[in-house]
């Protein structure tokens, strides 16, 4: 009972890292720089979705869409009117320059929502998503946590289909690869842009709800997240949404089996050994020219058995 439970929560929380991270990737995977304002706006999906549904009393669907909307429309205001300036500017003044803002950006939401909700945690009501539960194999789960999951399901999908076969999708895995390339054969990149940071704003606005949903929210919701988002885009690839996906549903399962044996300081610490060691083995792999670790792995497999059989 105890493996089962165990293996449903780690999905549960797979689901929640995974999104996030998805979300972070195409931003940094597109423009080259971490959105270091991604937490505020998860936190920023959960309070519009508090105010329209637990102040202003709309049905939770209509909250949901009205939310995502809203904070969809915040991330693209910001990125043309905040982010965009910059992409003119020599690339270490860019980096530098978006990081720095968008930190900015993130202080200045987080205390924007303790001004107008109060600092004290709020509860999200979602009716029966919360109240309702099937048993599974003698572990009761919520009709929410099914919903988080199923979300998570559904946004793989979406995004599976919109860059694999879409010509915004196109676009984007074409400057993941190769920027200057995509621009000599004419992609509006700026278009793209805008197109990558409204998507990541929207995905993570309503990971943000859910996630509100099932704990409690509060003005620095997320930032926890968006420090695990860096491990989990990191090891999965940067750019590469399957790669969160999976790295994120790792990661949660480690999580919540790791918690029966390990303190909490020891499961970070040993989340950042991973990190840590994936870099040594990068460096010691890839050889000049090699951006795949798995490909560079195959070709010293490759080179160890031509050697053995010589």
């Amino acid at each position: 009972m105890v493996l089962i439970e165990s293996l449903i929560n780690g999905l549960i929380q797979g689901s929640i890292f995974a999104v996030f991270a998805a979300s972070f990737t195409i931003i940094f995977g597109v423009m080259d720089i971490p959105n270091m304002g991604h937490a505020a706006l998860f936190a920023g999906g959960a309070y519009a979705f508090y105010q329209l549904v637990n102040l202003t009393g709309l049905p939770w669907v209509v909250g949901l869409i009205g939310a995502v909307l809203i904070i969809a429309l915040l991330g693209a205001a910001i990125e043309k009117a905040i982010i965009s300036p910059l992409y003119d500017r020599k690339e270490s003044e860019y980096v530098f320059g978006v990081i720095l803002v968008t930190i900015g950006l993130s202080r200045i939401l987080e205390r924007g929502y303790a001004q107008i909700w109060g600092h004290s945690p709020k509860y999200i009501e979602l009716g029966q998503l919360q109240e309702g539960s099937i048993q599974v194999v003698d572990t009761s789960v919520s009709h929410l946590e099914l919903v988080v999951i199923a979300f998570a399901i559904a946004n793989f999908v979406f995004l599976y289909w919109l860059i694999n076969y879409t010509e915004i999708g196109l676009s984007l895995q074409a400057i993941v690869q190769d920027r200057e390339l995509a621009i000599m054969r004419g992609i509006n990149v700026n278009r793209v842009f805008l197109v990558a940071f409204t998507l990541g704003a929207a995905m993570i606005s309503a990971a943000g709800i859910l996630n509100a949903a099932m704990f409690t929210l509060e003005p620095t919701l997320g930032f926890s997240l968006l420090i695990k988002a860096f491990i989990i885009v990191i090891l999965g690839g940067i750019g590469r949404v399957m790669g969160a996906m999976v790295a994120g549903y790792a990661l949660g399962l480690y999580e919540t089996f790791a918690v029966l044996y390990l303190s909490s300081y020891y499961i970070y610490a040993s989340e950042f050994a991973v990190l840590i060691a994936f870099f040594l083995l990068k460096a010691i792999i890839l050889n000049e020219g090699e951006e795949s670790l798995i490909t560079g792995l195959r070709k010293r497999a490759k080179s160890l058995r031509q050697g053995v059989i010589r």
